[in-house]
């Protein structure tokens, strides 16, 4: 049986942003949605759970605050959410790092990322977590047929139909938790990359 793990990032909704009448600034609404990208990834996830009993996870770095959007997860159908939360924001190599921290010790054969975020349009998270645990990195694929050896991987968007949550399921979602961690492990520097291999 295949162990996932769903990288997820919490993101404004584009909704909910709006402008000032002066046009001089842009202000966020309370709204918080998934990343639309990683919705992709879970969505190729939920169907290996679906065709092969793979047990889903995913991970999220992010405040507290996050877990109300995330347990929207659970109605979709993965086994687990876990969110990682820290004192201060933290940089791209930060997360990365703290993302890989959790992993390292745990049985998986698959991580899954969505393509970018909506919020800068970056995407290089799945790629330094690749780098921090030394394994092999792919973008952009489509579907999986078969695995040989663990990957870290990033999904196409529009490759597949993100599903929607049941009546059913979101009603057995609300007895389930976010599984909500504080790491106290030391984080690199900011803006530090540790690579996967040495440089010639």
């Amino acid at each position: 049986m295949k162990t996932i793990f769903v990288l997820v990032k919490e993101v404004p909704d584009p909704a909910g942003l709006g402008v000032s009448k002066s046009k001089a600034q842009i202000f966020e609404r309370e709204k918080r949605i998934i990343n639309p990208a990683d919705r992709y990834a879970l969505e190729l996830a939920l169907q290996l759970k679906d065709s092969e009993g793979a047990k889903v996870h995913t991970l999220t770095v992010g405040s507290e605050s996050t877990a109300s959007t995330l347990k929207e997860i659970y109605a979709l159908g993965a086994d687990e959410v876990v969110l990682l939360t820290f004192e201060n924001d933290l940089a791209k190599n930060q997360i990365a790092s703290a993302i890989a921290n959790y992993l390292k010790d745990k049985e998986f054969d698959l991580i899954l990322a969505g393509s970018h975020s909506t919020i800068n349009g970056v995407g290089e998270i799945p790629q330094r977590v690749a780098a921090e645990l030394q394994l092999p990195f792919a973008g952009l694929i489509e579907k999986i047929d078969s695995l040989d050896g663990r990957i870290v991987a990033t999904v196409k968007p529009e490759s597949n139909r993100p599903r929607r949550p049941s009546a059913k399921m979101i009603l057995l979602s609300r007895k389930k938790e976010v599984v909500v961690i504080k790491p106290d492990y030391e984080l690199p520097d900011p803006d530090v990359m540790r690579l996967a291999t040495e440089l010639p």
